[in-house]
C-alpha cells in the first residue's frame, strides 16, 4: 500500500505541505483498512472518523476518495468506492469561502472539465461564454483572450499558470476552443464535463456559479474595486456584485 500511496502523491502537483498532509491521511487510512479494500473495511474507516470535527472528516475523506479513484484507474480495485461525509456541515453562507486555487491545477484525467473550471476561476467567464471561445480569440504571445458579445469587446488577461492548460486545445485545424466536428459543444456538455471534473477532485459541492464567485473573491482580495471587477466580467451594472463587497 505504501508504494501505491507514494505513486498517487507523485501523480499530483502538490506543495510540500500538501504532500505531507495527503501522506499522513492516507497512512491512517491504510492502517485501518489493511491491504484489502472492501465495503466492510471502508465502513470501519468511516467509523474511525466519528470523533473528528466535520471539517477534518471532509479533508480526510476527500484525500481517500481521490486515492480510491486513482486505484480504480490503475485497476488495483475491481470496483469504484466512494466515501461520504454523513454529518451535515453548518448552513452555508450565500458566498462560498475563498478556496486555494492550487487544487484546480493538480493533474487530471479530465482535461476538458479542468480547463473549463480554470477558465471560470481565473477569468470569471460563464460557461455560455466559454462555449463560444474561438481559437483565434486566444493570443498566447500577449497572454490575452479577446471576446466580443453584442457588439461589446473585452480583452481578458490570462495568468501565466493557465497558459500550459490552454495550449493543447489550440490547434490551427479547429475553430472553437472546445469543439466537435467543427462546431461548439452544447451547454449541457459543458456542465457535464465540469460536474465530472469537480467530482474527480472531490469538490462536488461547487458549481459554475460558485467558481465564478471564486474569481470575484480573488479579485477583491487582490485589491480590485467593485467597478473594476464589474468591467472585467462585462456586466452592465455592478449592483449584482455589491454583496461581495459589503464587508
Amino acid at each position: 500500500m505504501n508504494d501505491l500511496i507514494a505513486a498517487f502523491i507523485d501523480s499530483k502537483a502538490l506543495s510540500l505541505n500538501s504532500q505531507k498532509s495527503y501522506y499522513y491521511d492516507l497512512q491512517q487510512f491504510s492502517q485501518t483498512v489493511g491491504s484489502r479494500i472492501n465495503k466492510e473495511r471502508l465502513a470501519l474507516y468511516e467509523q474511525s472518523l466519528a470523533p473528528l470535527a466535520i471539517s477534518a472528516k471532509k479533508r480526510k475523506i476527500s484525500a481517500v476518495n481521490q486515492f480510491l479513484y486513482f486505484l480504480y484507474l490503475k485497476q488495483e480495485l475491481d470496483s469504484f468506492y466512494r466515501l461520504q461525509v454523513k454529518d451535515r456541515l453548518p448552513v452555508k453562507t450565500a458566498v462560498h469561502p475563498l478556496i486555494d486555487s492550487a487544487v484546480f491545477y493538480q493533474k487530471s484525467v479530465n482535461g476538458c472539465g479542468q480547463l473549463i473550471a480554470l477558465l471560470i476561476i481565473e477569468t470569471g467567464l460563464l460557461p455560455s461564454e466559454i462555449q463560444m471561445i474561438k481559437v483565434t480569440d486566444v493570443d498566447l504571445t500577449f497572454k490575452v483572450l479577446r471576446l466580443t458579445k453584442a457588439g461589446f469587446s473585452r480583452v481578458i488577461e490570462l495568468p501565466d499558470r493557465l497558459l500550459p492548460y490552454m495550449s493543447p486545445f489550440l490547434s490551427d485545424d479547429k475553430t472553437f476552443l472546445f469543439e466537435h466536428r467543427g462546431s461548439f459543444y452544447s451547454r449541457q456538455w459543458f456542465f457535464k464535463q465540469l460536474k465530472a471534473y469537480l467530482a474527480e477532485i472531490d469538490q462536488s459541492d461547487l458549481t459554475a456559479q460558485s467558481l465564478r464567485e471564486q474569481f470575484i473573491l480573488s479579485q477583491k482580495t487582490s485589491g480590485k474595486t467593485l467597478a473594476q471587477v464589474s468591467r472585467s466580467l462585462g456586466l452592465k451594472s455592478p449592483l449584482t456584485l455589491e454583496k461581495y463587497y459589503k464587508d
